[in-house]
């Protein structure tokens, strides 16, 4: 008896560890082996009571372009559909595709939709929050909201992608990584 208590103690403690494990498993294998993509930004910045400070991120490229190809025009807001990525001229990254239908590759991410907006579809990536620690988020929230103006807009961030998972890797300002420009531009 209790050889079988010792026995699914250990099976249901497993089970609890496998879980988060293969979560982070997943996503440090995106950040090692995804492709990179950059996505321009747009200021919000709001505080998680649980979980501490973070930079709340909106991108460019939530908006389709007008050519973008939509395998239903009808998919409603809060669907789960699978968006492939191109880059554009200036190497940022862009849809090139929405589809309800399962697609694979280091250029495909997951995200919900939205409501259309200027008459061209809109979707919700995952990664929309940066984390900062509480000592430097003062400042990383004055540096974001400074380069994310409209007339300065200097602000991305790297995505790594790998088969639909996509992990945010670095916030950028000013093309140096976040650390690095609070370090050279410390709070006056």
């Amino acid at each position: 008896m209790k050889t079988l208590r010792l026995a699914i103690f250990i099976v249901v403690a497993l089970v609890h560890v496998s879980v988060p494990a293969s979560v982070m498993w997943n996503r440090e294998r995106t950040l090692r082996h995804g492709r990179v993509w950059k996505f321009r930004t747009a200021p919000v910045d709001p505080v998680d009571a649980i979980r501490g400070r973070y930079i709340a991120l909106r991108f460019a490229a939530e908006i389709a372009p007008p050519q973008v190809e939509v395998s239903d025009r009808s998919i409603k807001p809060d669907t789960l559909v699978y968006v492939s990525l191109k880059e554009d001229a200036d190497g940022f990254a862009q849809i090139d595709q929405i589809s309800e239908t399962v697609l694979r590759g280091d250029n495909i991410v997951t995200a919900e939709t939205g409501y259309w907006a200027q008459n061209a579809p809109r979707v919700h990536f995952p990664f929309d929050r940066y984390w900062v620690t509480e000592k430097n988020a003062a400042a990383a929230e004055r540096a974001y909201i400074e380069n994310s103006r409209e007339q300065k807009q200097n602000a991305y961030v790297t995505v790594r992608v790998r088969d639909g998972d996509a992990t945010l890797e670095q916030l950028y300002i000013d093309g140096q990584p976040l650390p690095e420009y609070l370090r050279a531009h410390p709070p006056k």
